[in-house]
């Protein structure tokens, strides 16, 4: 069965690409066949991160068209990682979003996962992307503004009956000033699951520069982080601090020994024991009018 997973953010510039292309190769690297495909019309950049900006010949707006078969359009990168570029030229403005949708869903259903990369925002180009996922990513970076955004996407999901979606906190740090802290992001913006806390990672952050994402081993803290995610997504199971938090680098760039991130994890642990705001409707019911919220926008 495949899984449409659509990876979106309130603001730009949060690391939503970087989670895509990521993702992808965690993925992949657990024998999973994956597309992952660019949304974001006039203003794509998937694919300088898997480093195939020079092999884009054909874009999904040629498919949509029928100017070139799907299979010329699709770029093959990794061992089960199929990349399909947005086009550059044309907006989402050009983009008739029924046959987009068609074609994406058409093409999901060979692959094990599709990624999109969703355009920022809340607006139709949003609606008509994020509409497509069985599952929504909202990638929020440790700000106020990226907060703000995304507790504004948020509203709109729920006021749409939507509520398959999930926050992944991205470029985290343990304690550096001015940044916000995991638990100050939960307190806000009170989300019903964690997807996972990605750290602040040099390592990954230059290789996406150089597009070699793919490159970097597992055992890098980032893809570390990232693997409980993938779990996530396989299981259900929501990561666990002490899964992700060991991997927070400090303020200094510098990951706290074992025994110190235990300490700070029992008062973490109790500071977040009195956060009881759950959403009022079950499971169950979520995701019967969130199949329907769906079905409604294709």
């Amino acid at each position: 069965m495949s899984h449409i997973i659509a990876i979106a953010s309130g603001k730009g510039g949060v690391g939503k690409t970087l989670l895509t292309a990521t993702l992808a190769v965690a993925l992949a690297r657990r024998n999973r066949s994956v597309l992952a495909v660019d949304a974001d019309m006039g203003l794509r950049n998937l694919d300088l991160l898997f480093g195939s900006q020079d092999d884009v010949l054909f874009d999904i707006f040629d498919v949509m068209k029928k100017r070139c078969k799907a299979s010329e359009a699709i770029i093959p990168l990794e061992e089960g990682i199929d990349f399909l570029a947005a086009s550059q030229k044309k907006t989402w403005e050009k983009v008739d979003p029924r046959t987009f949708q068609y074609t994406v869903e058409k093409l999901s259903s060979d692959y094990d996962y599709t990624l999109i990369d969703c355009p920022p925002g809340r607006d139709k180009s949003f609606k008509y992307a994020t509409a497509l996922g069985d599952r929504i990513f909202f990638v929020v970076e440790p700000t106020w503004t990226s907060l703000r955004d995304t507790g504004r996407v948020m509203q709109f999901c729920n006021k749409h009956k939507n509520f398959a979606y999930d926050i992944i906190f991205n470029n985290v740090y343990k304690d550096k000033p001015g940044y916000l802290s995991v638990d100050t992001m939960i307190d806000s913006l009170v989300p019903e699951t964690v997807g996972g806390v990605l750290p602040h990672d040099e390592v990954i952050h230059a290789a996406a520069q150089e597009g070699m994402i793919a490159d970097i081993p597992p055992t890098n803290p980032f893809y570390a982080a990232l693997a409980e995610t993938v779990k996530y997504l396989e299981t259900q199971e929501e990561p666990l601090r002490e899964e992700w938090e060991s991997l927070l680098p400090t303020g200094e760039g510098i990951f706290f020994a074992p025994d110190q991130s235990a300490a700070l994890f029992e008062t973490d642990k109790a500071a977040a024991a009195t956060d009881t705001g759950k959403h009022p409707l079950s499971v169950r019911r979520r995701m019967r009018q969130s199949l329907s919220w769906r079905r409604s926008r294709r």
